[in-house]
């Protein structure tokens, strides 16, 4: 069997090159994509309306996606539940918080978290429901106060005023 010789073959058009130069370029952002921003698991999907389900709906949901839990922590009011989850992607944390109430433990809050296994400085976080900057009514401050006494690294903690935006105007 004779060998094919390299100049022998016929050039590749401007066209065919120009094509998969733009597949390459769409591999290597959806590998970008896929790495560096994770989605939560699909199983997760019921967490993000986390007042529409109870918390043995919601402790089902992540022991049947793979979570563990790692602790509970009671701070006044507020109960906080750590599962944690170990994926090809990295590891990923979910803080739910509850209440005791009349009518059963009630969920108040769930954040998730994703810290990325060949990046370890770069997590990303989700919050539900998500926080907004509005005050919502009166009691709201006593509310955000608590839930920032248990989340003092979370990142949707906001940061104080800096002094210098309370300095009279001259």
């Amino acid at each position: 069997m004779k060998l094919a010789d390299p100049d022998s073959l016929p050039p590749t058009s401007p066209r065919t090159m120009a094509v998969l130069i733009l597949i390459l370029i769409g591999l290597m952002a959806a590998t970008f994509k896929a790495a560096l921003y994770p989605s939560p698991p699909a199983a997760w999907q019921p967490l993000q309306d986390p007042h529409a389900h109870s918390l043995a709906d919601t402790n089902t949901v992540l022991s049947k996606s793979g979570a563990v839990i790692e602790s509970i922590k009671p701070s006044g009011d507020i109960t906080t539940e750590t599962w944690n989850m170990r994926h090809r992607t990295g590891n990923w944390t979910v803080l739910v918080r509850f209440a005791k109430t009349p009518q059963g433990d009630a969920v108040r809050s769930i954040q998730i978290r994703s810290e990325i296994s060949h990046l370890p400085a770069f997590t990303r976080t989700w919050d539900y429901p998500p926080v907004t900057n509005t005050p919502a009514s009166k009691d709201a401050p006593a509310a955000k106060a608590s839930s920032a006494a248990t989340d003092a690294p979370a990142a949707s903690t906001p940061a104080p005023p800096s002094p210098a935006a309370n300095a009279p105007a001259k």
